[in-house]
């Protein structure tokens, strides 16, 4: 058994997973490692399996039953101790892997790490967050999540810059969580597509008593929304019905029913001043924040 498997799903994105395992490849821990890469698009199979045999990677293609689903299927073949859940759009510069490994080996309480998560310019990308909860949903529905994540960051850098940070939850953009726990809790809830698969795996980790450390140390560089980019509208639609299957699920009454409120309040709010403010390209999110709120009156409706 190698100590570590790497899980990579992709979508008509093999120029971005060749970057990928270029950069792991010349990690030192990369003859330790085993790496098995799904696509979930069909425009990319035969580019990609080239890749991967290139690489020495496994290679399996699915009919895109979404992110978690594939990541699923992936980890079910995988027979690393840990697995990484890596997206295609991630650099390594730093051998990450062998001390996320060890946290997990010496500490039983924890349930998952994550290192630091850069932009390509080295600046933070906002990736963990403190668990979820109508606090984080107001930040979100009003706009503030942004600087309030900020504001976070600064305040764990001062007072804890080695870490670790204990965390509600870390991006699926690069987490690693012991296989045997992915396996007691049943890996990624298939009901979500994509977006928010992530959160609600660490939530049912830390269900379990343990514990999601980010180890600010290591650091990561992730191409953000270069893959997302290339479809906004459906971006926000996935991410918008993912939210709200979030907040049937886990959030109790009357909790639930005030986050639902603000979720009709962000979606409206960006769709209205979306089409006040934005002119041409800008417009591009507006359709899935249109087709998102129709999609949720629709079925209010029916179950009326």
């Amino acid at each position: 058994m190698k100590p570590l498997s790497v899980i990579v799903v992709g979508y008509n994105s093999p120029a971005e997973v060749d970057a990928l395992l270029e950069s792991l490849a010349k990690l030192p821990s990369w003859e330790s490692m085993e790496v098995l890469v799904g696509e979930n698009g069909n425009q990319a199979i035969p580019a990609m399996a080239a890749i991967c045999e290139r690489h020495g990677a496994c290679f399996a293609s699915f009919p895109n039953p979404g992110f978690g689903t594939a990541c699923n299927r992936l980890a079910a073949l995988a027979t690393g101790e840990c697995l990484a859940f890596v997206n295609p759009d991630t650099l390594f510069q730093q051998d990450i892997f062998p001390p996320l490994v060890a946290l997990c080996r010496q500490d039983p309480s924890v349930g998952a790490c994550a290192p630091r998560i850069s932009n390509l310019d080295g600046s933070d990308q906002i990736s963990w967050n403190d668990p979820m909860g109508l606090f984080w949903e107001l930040m979100e529905a009003t706009g503030l999540q942004t600087p309030w994540r900020q504001r976070m960051i600064r305040k764990r850098s001062l007072a804890s810059p080695h870490g670790p940070w204990t965390v509600g939850f870390s991006s699926g953009a690069c987490l690693v969580v012991p296989a045997s726990i992915f396996r007691e809790i049943g890996g990624f809830d298939e009901e979500f597509f994509l977006n928010y698969e992530d959160i609600e795996l660490c939530d049912r980790i830390r269900a379990t008593g343990r514990s999601v450390q980010v180890l600010p140390e290591l650091r990561i560089f992730h191409h953000n929304s270069v893959i997302q980019g290339r479809d906004l509208s459906g971006f926000v639609h996935h991410r918008l019905q993912a939210k709200w299957l979030y907040l049937r699920k886990h959030y109790p009454r009357p909790q639930r029913w005030l986050a639902m409120l603000l979720w009709w309040f962000q979606a409206l709010l960006r769709l209205g001043a979306g089409c006040l403010l934005f002119k041409g390209s800008e417009r591009t999110r507006l359709p899935g924040y249109l087709a998102a709120c129709l999609e949720r009156f629709r079925k209010r409706t029916v179950t009326r």
